[in-house]
């Protein structure tokens, strides 16, 4: 067993498999009624020994988003200590590289308790890891009166200053945090880039498939807000602070599946661009320009970034399709698009004529996977290499009909730790290549520890050489971005 003193007492972790192990540390007090729409607390210090042996609670949610988000939703049990961190580390002495990974699921679902995250891939790999749970949904974004925006993101950088106050007793390089995650972790890594509180919390970036597109105008999350208010018979926020939580939770999947199901430009806003309506929002006092804008302007953090994306992003999100004509094509893209000033028909025949073996349910996959994911991080990628170094990748062989590599298929690979029994996590991680995942693995290594092997691998990514990684299991070579030339089908 091994104690550590934090600022708030002493906490016990224990060895396993050569891993030092912590789990369920906080890092801000409880949300509970009274301060569930607040900025996150600090926390009342114990007396005593406070063991870390045992993975706590996660944040409470419920499934959403269709087939995709349930499989993404949690069964952990939920509760309201739930703002801690899992460290899993080398060693602790030393100054290791240092991880800090936040978990996708649409900013309304998921956790960093998930049984895949637990592998300790990357303390085996002599870097100190660290995953978190943060505020999802209602709780992390309703935009009220009364309450701080963007209280997710606020619950991550109190983390953020909890590794830097902290790590270096665990092992960890301070000077040396890698912040990164996938999906809405992504978009979450992206956001706080743009954050002016978060700067000097991380010295690097890793972007797995979420850029910038998830972030909402003051207008548009009021909509959101008038809706799940209304839901409840319009209850002020001291009501709102006592309601059950599965009232709240009730309300919220209401929310989520009629935006991410039923579309509609006129009522959702920019929220149908994604179809989550729980998104950061701009806020002159977090967050005062949408990422995208702020890095085109050298406003964001400016430190080096590995982006990257797998090749057939929404093939999982068309499970819920099967016989799709064009016109149904259309229908489905066009609320989606309009905010961007675009029709359905705009859109579907522009793909038709660049892709013009694609039936319609592969025209929806691309159109929907570039507007979400491909469009918004090759964009980034560019604006950003004019102010940092930025490496993009790319997960997965193009295949007919986007039918590569699906949204959130290299993680078994990323997470990939020899000898770990697998049959332990769920189906879609087991069956993995082990020489392949081990060389998945390697790289984000390296980068996360800054090794001149990285450099020489990974041309950097900028508007005169838009070189990526192409990362497949026959090779990994450097080649040009494929999709790049999409990106102008949207002008």
């Amino acid at each position: 067993m091994t104690q550590i003193m934090t600022e708030s007492g002493a906490v016990e972790g224990f060895t396993e498999n050569g891993i030092l192990t912590f789990l369920s540390v906080p890092y801000a007090a409880p949300i509970v009624p009274g301060n569930r729409f607040a900025a996150p607390q600090d926390i009342t210090p114990w007396t005593g020994v406070r063991s870390a042996h045992r993975l706590g609670a996660v944040c409470p949610q419920i499934p959403t988003y269709g087939p995709v988000g349930k499989g993404a939703t949690s069964i952990l049990d939920s509760g309201e200590d739930f703002l801690t961190l899992n460290i899993r580390s080398p060693g602790q002495e030393g100054k290791a590289p240092v991880l800090v990974w936040l978990h996708g699921g649409g900013y309304a679902v998921g956790s960093g308790n998930e049984p895949l995250l637990q592998t300790g891939a990357f303390a085996a790999s002599g870097i100190v890891e660290v995953a978190l749970n943060y505020r999802l949904g209602a709780l992390g974004f309703l935009s009220l009166d009364g309450a701080p925006e963007n209280r997710s993101l606020l619950d991550i950088i109190k983390a953020l200053e909890w590794v830097q106050k902290h790590i270096a007793l665990f092992g960890g390089d301070p000077e040396r945090v890698t912040l990164a995650g996938r999906s809405a972790g992504g978009f979450a890594v992206s956001t706080l880039m743009a954050m002016p509180a978060a700067k000097g919390l991380f010295s690097r970036t890793m972007i797995q498939s979420g850029a910038t597109p998830a972030v909402l105008p003051y207008k548009d999350a009021r909509l959101t807000t008038q809706r799940f208010l209304k839901r409840l018979g319009q209850p002020s926020l001291q009501i709102l602070e006592e309601i059950p939580i599965h009232q709240l939770l009730a309300a919220q999947q209401d929310i989520c599946n009629q935006s991410y199901e039923q579309h509609d430009f006129t009522r959702d806003g920019r929220v149908t661009i994604v179809g989550i309506p729980f998104q950061p929002v701009i806020d002159s006092a977090s967050l005062p320009l949408d990422p995208e804008t702020a890095a085109t302007q050298g406003l964001v953090t400016q430190v080096p970034v590995m982006i990257g994306t797998t090749s057939a992003e929404y093939l999982s999100h068309s499970s819920v399709h099967s016989h799709l004509t064009f016109a149904d094509t259309t229908r489905l893209l066009d609320p989606r698009v309009q905010p961007l000033g675009l029709s359905g028909t705009d859109i579907v025949n522009r793909y038709r004529d660049a892709l013009p073996h694609h039936d319609p349910l592969g025209i929806w996959r691309a159109v929907a996977g570039d507007l979400v994911f491909q469009n918004p991080t090759t964009r980034y990628a560019l604006a950003l290499s004019k102010f940092q170094p930025v490496h993009k990748y790319l997960f997965g062989g193009i295949d007919p009909n986007e039918t590569g590599a699906a949204h959130g298929d290299e993680l078994a690979n990323v997470w990939w730790r020899e000898s770990y029994d697998r049959t332990t996590l769920p189906a879609r991680y087991q069956a993995v290549d082990q020489e392949f995942s081990r060389i998945v693995h390697s790289l984000w290594c390296d980068f996360i520890s800054r090794t001149e092997k990285f450099d020489k691998k990974w041309d950097r990514f900028s508007e005169n050489n838009k070189a990526i990684l192409s990362i497949t299991q026959k090779r990994q070579s450097i080649e040009i971005d494929p999709f790049f030339p999409r990106c102008g089908l949207w002008d």
